[in-house]
């Protein structure tokens, strides 16, 4: 299965909207940009060996789950989420296995720094490579459940877009990587 991809249109509205420009981006130019991405069903009894076995290739010791929504997380809702859209890297792999609900995810078009935007939902398993500026939101429903995994203890430090992350070596050898493929 794969991801429905396109550009984003430059609407400042609701983040949380499709803000589809109608110009569509093939999934194969998303996964040259370092997105990788499998869709596991989500087991109804809360299994997850497929996950596993990903976690345990790419040498992942920890997970935690996670659920965004005004429920659990009452007032704070809309500033996490004005977080997670700020434009931003990390200096590691950002990887998550959606269990309930939809969100985007936009990621830097390189070398024309256009936004892509692509949509996911249940099942959907995407890793971010370290050094790709992106930025997440929920969907209109402003509900979503995840797995989180990393290499070690989870971290949510991100070098927002400016100079110092433009330096930064793990952007640097992002860059390097896309340009060699």
């Amino acid at each position: 299965m794969t991801l429905t991809c396109y550009y984003l249109d430059d609407s400042p509205a609701d983040p949380r909207l499709p803000h589809d420009s109608g110009r569509p981006v093939d999934y194969s130019q998303v996964l040259a940009l370092g997105v990788e991405h499998w869709h596991i069903p989500v087991s109804s009894e809360g299994k997850y060996e497929e996950v596993d076995s990903i976690m345990e290739q790419r040498g992942y010791h920890y997970r935690d789950f996670v659920t965004l929504n005004k429920e659990t997380l009452g007032d704070t809702l809309e500033s996490v989420l004005d977080g997670f859209y700020q434009e931003h890297m990390h200096e590691f792999e950002e990887a998550r296995y959606i269990l309930t609900g939809h969100g985007y995810w936009d990621i830097r078009e390189h070398p024309t720094e256009t936004w892509i935007r692509f949509k996911v939902g249940p099942g959907d398993l995407v890793i971010l490579p370290p050094g790709m500026f992106h930025r997440f939101t929920l969907d209109e429903k402003t509900d979503l459940s995840s797995m989180r995994m990393f290499l070690e203890t989870p971290s949510r430090h991100a070098l927002p877009r400016g100079e110092i992350a433009d330096t930064n070596p793990y952007r640097i050898d992002y860059l390097r990587n896309i340009a060699a493929h």
